[in-house]
């Protein structure tokens, strides 16, 4: 019986001390993100264990403005980036040397919807030439997607006035008439719409091809190279997360309204984008296109020099 006791209160030992063995594994990771969507894998990956499962842990630091995200990464105040492929490419074409690790939400989007303020005149995209427009980042994802889809309608960019509001203040920003229209994301675009402060323009997105990269993971490639375990724990949470989110709504849900501040009701009422973890190059080769275009960098990277494997 005693010899039993021994047995058991070892085994608890033992059990006690490897669990301090895996905590000390961990390794603490932090994030800079915009409250988006977007990231939902890893907002899942982290609420449902995923990402300490495999060996990290990951902490979501929010910022407002994305085009200061590449920043953060370089000066090592963040080890990941929630970035967007514009702003990984514009970087390394000022001499930073990111690379991207994983992907995020991608197009077609059902949230990314221009909205306008009630009685601004506008109900198509050719109406904001004149007007005054918010995006959440001058020179970031959004704004350059307005831009590609005026010149592609014949409205010159140049006739439309440029404010950069974050996200959460943009209600705000329509109803005061400090701006006239926005790009939303989701999930705010319910809340925009809900509250009465903006109308939906039109689907001003459809011309973008589907797959298309909205955000990505992305880190120094110095960082990348050096906790190599680091990225494929990345991976694999993200990856655990995209298979969960299926089956899991309401889950998913709470993940969403944890990390981006918003009601949970508001975040129910809008469909989970589609997400991808492996980024392909031909995605990749899109955006260096787009930025070529609009002459936001110089150079002519490859998309596998950007793709980190």
């Amino acid at each position: 019986m005693r010899l039993k006791t021994c047995f058991l209160a070892l085994g608890v030992v033992v059990a006690a001390l490897s669990g301090i063995n895996r905590a000390a594994a961990q390794e603490n990771i932090k994030m800079s993100y915009t409250a988006v969507s977007g990231f939902t894998l890893g907002y899942v990956a982290e609420q449902e264990g995923f990402f300490q499962k495999h060996g990290i842990n990951v902490d979501f630091v929010q910022t407002q403005i994305s085009a200061n995200i590449p920043g953060a990464v370089v000066s090592g105040s963040v080890q990941l980036g929630g970035a967007t492929m514009p702003s990984v490419l514009q970087a390394n074409d000022a001499g930073l040397d990111l690379v991207v690790l994983a992907g995020g939400a991608v197009y077609p989007l059902p949230g990314d919807v221009l909205v306008a303020r009630p009685g601004a005149h506008i109900t198509k995209v050719t109406d904001l030439k004149g007007k005054t427009v918010g995006v959440p980042g001058l020179g970031a994802l959004l704004d350059i997607m307005l831009r590609r889809n005026l010149k592609a309608n014949g409205v010159d960019p140049n006739s439309v006035k440029y404010v950069q509001v974050g996200f959460p203040q943009a209600a705000d920003a329509l109803r005061s008439g400090r701006i006239d229209a926005y790009p939303a994301e989701a999930p705010f675009t319910a809340q925009i719409i809900k509250s009465g402060a903006g109308e939906v323009v039109s689907d001003w997105l459809k011309s973008t091809p589907n797959g298309t990269l909205t955000v990505v993971y992305a880190s120094t490639r110095k960082w990348a190279e050096a906790h190599k375990k680091a990225v494929e724990a990345l991976r694999a949470g993200l990856t655990e997360a995209q298979a969960f989110i299926k089956t899991h709504k309401a889950a998913t849900d709470k993940a969403i309204a944890k990390y981006t501040g918003l009601p949970e009701k508001i975040v129910a009422s809008i469909p989970v984008p589609p997400l991808v973890v492996n980024v392909t190059p031909k995605q990749i080769q899109f955006w260096i296109n787009v930025c070529k275009e609009q002459h936001l960098i110089k150079g002519d990277p490859s998309p596998q020099s950007v793709l980190f494997k």
